[in-house]
């Protein structure tokens, strides 16, 4: 028996983006097609997206629905009229989409199982979004292990690993393959597998989500931030450019501090407690930048001004290192998903009356005190030259 023919596509051929299908449910703005193309949220992944077209119009997949009687399809309001059972479609995967959670999820099971492997750390919880992961582990690790984890997950992507999707019935699982898999044993009568690799050290676990064919389409696995139990990684180009903003930001402290590369890293460990400096990197980078404010400071209407863009602050960290700031300054910070914070250490000049003026000017959202205030700067083009012109005519 063909197992495959019982199973959904993304299955056996998750690169399939499209397929002919009939639909056999109509609810309001739901349906139900005999072809399982999308596949529905669940095991830490969400779920797919895409088109459904019929007649030559194109009617948006904006949810998939996992239920005991299968999936059905969100739509939107202009499928409602249109569709009705029985009639035969076209499915459509938003492709982008469904890549970035391939990529995603083969890089959990790597780092899963290179966690087990080297130091019998187990994952308990994981998340995938757009070429980000967060995973929540049995143990801490140390940055050595974590270095570790990074550079046999990194090897292994580099040499490029198959993965490899596995079929079967529920008796074959436990006969061949329940002793061997990581992870949670399944009880469902049709059981899918994946494994990374072949042959001696290779990861076999129950899942029923969408991966790669080769760990080589991965790129590269990138640490964001760790804490405690939690990881939180980047895979791909979204992990090139958090390092490279990283990088950015160390080469100002080099600038600042007149020390380079590991010296820079060195001097910050002596004045830090060692360890912690990686765990709260970019409060203890910040703390360095503010308290030599003042090679930064440019004179806008006589008030000292301090304008930067850092792109991986938020806001706990910025009221955390304002601390550092001396008097007499504004600084503006335009910080994580485009929020624009003014901190105010000048009697005279208000966080608040600033942020207003560019809410009235913008429409955006926003609110604060006279020493810190903040606004959604989303929509606004160029916020730091924004700021530089509201200043001009503050008085």
């Amino acid at each position: 028996m063909n197992l495959n023919n019982f199973s959904p596509i993304y299955w056996s051929s998750s690169y399939q983006r499209e397929v002919e299908a009939k639909i056999i449910g109509k609810n309001k703005n739901e349906v139900k097609v005999d072809k399982t193309l999308f596949y529905p949220s669940g095991g830490g992944q969400l779920s797919d997206l895409g088109i459904i077209v019929y007649q030559q119009q194109e009617i948006k997949v904006v949810g998939i629905l996992k239920r005991e009687d299968g999936n059905w399809l969100q739509i939107d309001s202009v499928g409602d009229s249109i569709l009705e059972e029985g009639v035969e479609v076209l499915l459509q995967l938003d492709w982008d989409r469904r890549y970035s959670f391939m990529k995603s999820h083969s890089s959990q099971h790597l780092i899963s199982h290179v966690l087990k492997r080297l130091f019998d750390v187990e994952t308990l919880k994981a998340n995938f979004d757009d070429e980000k992961i967060d995973i929540e582990i049995s143990r801490s690790l140390s940055e050595a292990e974590i270095l570790e984890v990074l550079q046999e997950s990194n090897r292994l992507i580099n040499e490029g690993a198959e993965v490899i999707s596995i079929i079967v019935d529920k008796d074959e699982y436990k006969r061949k393959y329940r002793d061997d898999a990581r992870g949670k044993i399944s009880n469902e009568n049709i059981v899918r597998l994946i494994q990374l690799g072949e042959g001696e050290g290779f990861d076999l676990t129950c899942c029923g989500g969408v991966h790669v064919k080769n760990l080589s389409e991965i790129n590269g696995i990138f640490l964001d931030t760790f804490k405690g139990n939690s990881l939180k990684f980047y895979i791909d180009k979204h992990g090139i450019d958090s390092v490279n903003k990283q990088r950015i930001l160390m080469i100002y402290l080099e600038e600042a501090t007149a020390k380079k590369g590991e010296k820079l890293v060195e001097m910050l460990i002596n004045k830090l407690n060692e360890g912690r400096i990686l765990q709260e990197g970019n409060l203890r980078l910040l703390k360095m930048i503010f308290a030599k404010i003042d090679y930064r400071c440019q004179e806008i209407n006589d008030k000292k001004v301090v304008l930067l863009n850092l792109p991986e602050i938020d806001r706990q960290v910025l009221q955390s290192a304002a601390r550092e700031l001396e008097k007499g300054f504004l600084t503006v910070v335009l910080g994580r998903n485009d929020i624009l914070y003014f901190i105010s250490t000048d009697g005279e000049l208000s966080a608040k009356e600033i942020n207003d003026l560019i809410i009235e000017k913008t429409g955006s959202k926003g609110g604060g005190n006279k020493g810190f205030a903040q606004v959604n700067a989303k929509n606004i083009e160029d916020p730091l030259s924004l700021v530089k012109e509201v200043l001009t005519m503050f008085s």
